[in-house]
């Protein structure tokens, strides 16, 4: 009995700490429409904020009251000077900004405070422990509980018994009948945002003495309250504090008890809820967001552009002759995220399908090669075959649910999936080798060629990035591809003139997992390892990344995104320990001069130049 109730406590614990971030997070999306993955960073900037002014007044209090403010006002910032000027564009651009900003913040972090393990101390009055009568328990989470509890009421009150309160819930209803009515909705928004982040750095701080102080901190928090808000409801103060309780309790429960499937299950739960009620349990239906700034149009092949496209794979022939072994590798490196890359734009960028969990194909390719290799002594070839099957048979699998979404719930969705993935993944350890990862049995040869040698790696990916780059502008030229873009640029048309829109969609999500799958297998073999990060969400963050950055909707953008991305990582960290500033403030800036990406941008300029 005493055990039980120890872990109930606890699970409420982690239930409020969760309702601080996911509150913020949830008001932030159902009034403004905002995606941000930047609100684990503010719970983290909290903590060490609250860490930082601790050690200068020795008071656990003023921390709590003062870290707050000073994350509400980095927040505020952050909303006035870069998230403003992307209201009107989409989701995707959103994602691509905060994205950069949890770079940003996480070198800051590093920076001041290095990469140990830190820990808020706990304020003497509450250093003991208090018997309940069904055991004892520390006195600061018993705090913790009532604190979570009291900031819940203050909350509802705020949203439901207020002057403000009415014009937040009038904002979220309807943003634009509130305008028109006299709300002033930019400065409405603007402290909407700066609250929310503040409810993540309040969470931060009082997480501090018991979660430990980490960089790394902010991701560890960020996925557990995107699924609290997807199952509670975004938008929803009450589907925040339910869906952080449950959750709490679940995981809590789950790491005592289900050690093997608890991540499973709830990742399980997650995806329950969206395929019955995208809203959430307790959310309400909006509009989405137009996907992103994507190419509307991808030029036709002429004889031009094959005559450069035939100079360029000329150049790409020489290229590796003059090159050591190390930049061999990098660019073969690079031509497999391309592919990878491409596939996520056939779905993206030609179909608008906005997708979180792109890396679970991935993920199955490349583990269909490592295990067939390991445990069943097959050629990687043969492996690699196969796993282009199993990431197609997963992709039709996995989108014959998610098709039937659209905008968030859709990305959402496909996040749960990939996180399914990756759980399983992580924990059938005897099979994929968990986090540990396995490596690949053997590697093929290319033709007779050892692919040890990097002359040969190089042409072996390039071969097969050609060809992916090929048929995939094949298919988009033919006209399946016009019926993606058909579906991208207004989808009730198509359905209205006899194209079964859902079946396409879920044609475009099988090529494209297919196409993922492939370049996970080749990934096997060139870098001769696998582990569960490969299909953890920020992998389909970075590959995101990649897409967006290149220009969606353009195909050959993608490629080049990969390319910076990859060159980015590689030579700024070569020379500087603050390449994730470097590369996070590079992704910033693409977001706000680049809209569409950079070969998206050439294309504007080329059009404007054009008589």
């Amino acid at each position: 009995m005493e055990l039980l109730v120890a872990q109930l406590l606890n699970g409420l614990v982690y239930g409020v700490l969760l309702f601080l971030m996911a509150a913020g997070l949830s008001l932030i999306f159902g009034l403004m429409n905002v995606v941000s993955l930047a609100h684990g960073s503010f719970f983290m900037l909290g903590a060490f904020l609250g860490l930082a002014i601790v050690q200068v007044t020795g008071s656990f209090w003023i921390a709590l009251v003062l870290a707050p403010l000073a994350v509400a006002l980095l927040g505020i910032v952050m909303e006035v000077l870069f998230l403003r000027p992307l209201y009107a564009r989409g989701h995707m651009d959103q994602v691509l900004l905060t994205f950069g900003f949890t770079f940003v913040f996480y070198d800051l972090v590093q920076t001041v405070w290095g990469r140990i393990v830190l820990r808020l101390p706990t304020p003497a009055i509450l250093q003991g422990t208090v018997d309940i009568g069904a055991g004892v328990f520390s006195a600061y989470r018993l705090f913790l509980i009532g604190f979570g509890f009291a900031i819940a009421v203050l909350l509802w009150l705020l949203l439901e018994r207020s002057r403000i309160g009415a014009m937040v819930r009038a904002g979220v209803d309807n943003a634009a009948m509130a305008a028109g009515l006299g709300g002033n909705i930019a400065l409405l928004f603007t402290g909407i945002f700066g609250f929310g982040v503040a409810l993540a750095g309040l969470g931060g701080v009082a997480a501090g003495p018991t979660l430990g102080l980490y960089p790394g901190m902010d991701t560890d928090i960020l996925i557990p309250a995107f699924i609290v808000i997807v199952i509670g409801g975004m938008g929803s103060l009450r589907g925040a504090f339910v869906g952080s309780l449950l959750i709490g309790i679940a995981d809590t429960f789950g790491k005592a008890y289900l050690q093997s499937i608890a991540l499973f299950l709830i990742y399980l739960a997650m995806t329950v809820v969206l395929l019955i009620r995208p809203q959430g349990l307790f959310g309400i239906r909006y509009a989405d967001a137009p996907p992103s700034a994507v190419a509307r149009t991808m030029p036709p092949s002429t004889k031009a552009t094959r005559a450069v496209g035939l100079i360029v794979l000329a150049v790409l022939i020489v290229l590796p002759f003059g090159l050591p072994d190390y930049p061999r590798a990098l660019i073969a490196e690079i031509y497999i995220f391309a592919i990878f890359a491409m596939s996520l734009d056939l779905i993206l960028g030609f179909s608008g399908l906005m997708s979180l969990g792109h890396a679970a194909f991935f993920g199955l390719g490349a583990y269909a090669v490592a295990v067939l290799g390991v445990q069943f002594g097959l050629d990687a070839w043969i492996g690699l075959a196969a796993g282009v099957a199993l990431a197609a048979a997963g992709a039709a699998l996995i989108g014959f649910f998610c098709v039937r979404t659209g905008g968030i719930p859709f990305l959402m969705l496909t996040l749960a999936f990939s996180q399914l993935v990756f759980s399983v993944a992580l924990k059938w350890r005897d099979v994929t080798g968990g986090s540990d990862g396995m490596a690949l049995a053997e590697q093929p040869s290319f033709f007779g060629f050892s692919l040890s040698h990097s002359l040969v790696m190089y042409f072996m990916t390039l071969m097969f990035f050609v060809a992916a780059y090929l048929g995939l502008r094949r298919l988009i030229d033919a006209p399946l591809g016009h019926v993606f873009v058909g579906i991208r640029e207004n989808e009730p048309r198509m359905a209205a003139i006899g194209y079964p829109t859902l079946a396409y969609k879920l044609v475009a999500f099988t090529i494209a997992g297919a196409i993922a799958g492939l370049a996970g297998g080749l990934y096997v073999i060139y870098n001769g390892f696998i582990s569960s990060d490969a299909v953890y969400w920020t992998a389909s963050g970075d590959i995101l990344i990649m897409t967006m950055l290149g220009g969606a909707g353009t195909l050959i953008g993608p490629p080049i995104g990969a390319a910076v991305f990859l060159l980015m990582k590689n030579v700024a960290s070569s020379y500087s320990e603050h390449w994730l500033a470097i590369i996070g403030t590079a992704f910033i800036c693409c977001v706000l001069f680049f809209p569409g990406g950079i070969w998206g941008s050439v294309q504007k300029l080329r059009g404007k130049a054009a008589p």
